[in-house]
């Protein structure tokens, strides 16, 4: 039996990533599944930042790049992982059409296969499109059927990260849940927002919302669970222990 922890976390592109080093150098996971990391964002001082966080961890990493149509942002889904990193793969889960929506952007799905002391354990994280108000859309749902298919073979060994952008009784999370279950906090506790926040009519600046999860197998045992309490970034890490 080996004994993991794993650090969910949305880090905001806007925080300065060294920041973000530094509250993972003091709240050191084996393995670390993060969203918003940026490549060559000129706020960011053209900083690679995957490749950053993984040279001041000394963490092996697998990431996908994900570019946006009339934006010159990159941004970056990534696991991060003190053991081996023995395969990996990226699904698209959605892709731009040009319709200019919300939820028509690119979207992946990023997964590694980490060998754990001889055990494998397969971690997959996601970033979801974001909805106004973080209500439902047909595309929204489509999305949620691509992510569903992408996860339906792993059956053991298997825990699923990220910002769903969507709240615990949608029906995202309720899809998502018919092949994986909640491994903590309860859906009471809540991760976003620190910050405040405004876009296109829809204010938001309390912590009320619960858009981040960390999901499993049925398999995994779970030995805690909690989200960690920070000034950086705009949503809350969550951090779980697990007996593999």
């Amino acid at each position: 039996m080996s004994k993991v922890s794993i650090l969910q976390w949305n880090i905001w592109y806007l925080e300065d990533i060294k920041n973000i080093a530094q509250f993972l150098n003091d709240n050191k996971a084996d393995v670390i599944c993060l969203q918003e990391l940026t490549i060559n964002f000129d706020k960011q001082n053209h900083i690679h930042t995957p490749n950053y966080i993984a040279e001041q961890l000394g963490y092996h990493v697998y990431f996908q790049e994900i570019t946006f149509a009339d934006k010159e942002i990159k941004l970056a889904n990534a696991i991060f992982s003190k053991y081996p990193i023995t395969s990996s793969r990226t699904v698209w889960i959605n892709q731009e059409q040009g319709s200019g929506s919300y939820d028509d952007e690119n979207r992946t799905y990023v997964e590694a296969v980490i060998d754990v002391n001889g055990t494998e354990l397969t971690i997959g994280t996601v970033h979801m499109s974001y909805t106004h108000k973080f209500e439902p859309s047909q595309r929204k749902f489509e999305e949620t059927e691509e992510l569903a298919k992408a996860i339906a073979e792993n059956k053991s060994n298997f825990i699923l990260t990220g910002d769903f952008n969507a709240v615990p009784n949608s029906k995202v999370i309720r899809t998502i849940e018919k092949h994986v279950k909640n491994l903590g906090p309860e859906y009471e506790e809540k991760t976003w927002t620190t910050k405040p926040f405004s876009y296109n009519g829809f204010e938001a600046n309390t912590l009320d919302w619960r858009l981040d999860y960390v999901f499993g197998s049925e398999d995994i045992k779970v030995e805690s669970s909690e989200i960690l309490d920070t000034k950086f970034s705009d949503h809350l890490p969550i951090l779980i222990k697990v007996t593999l």
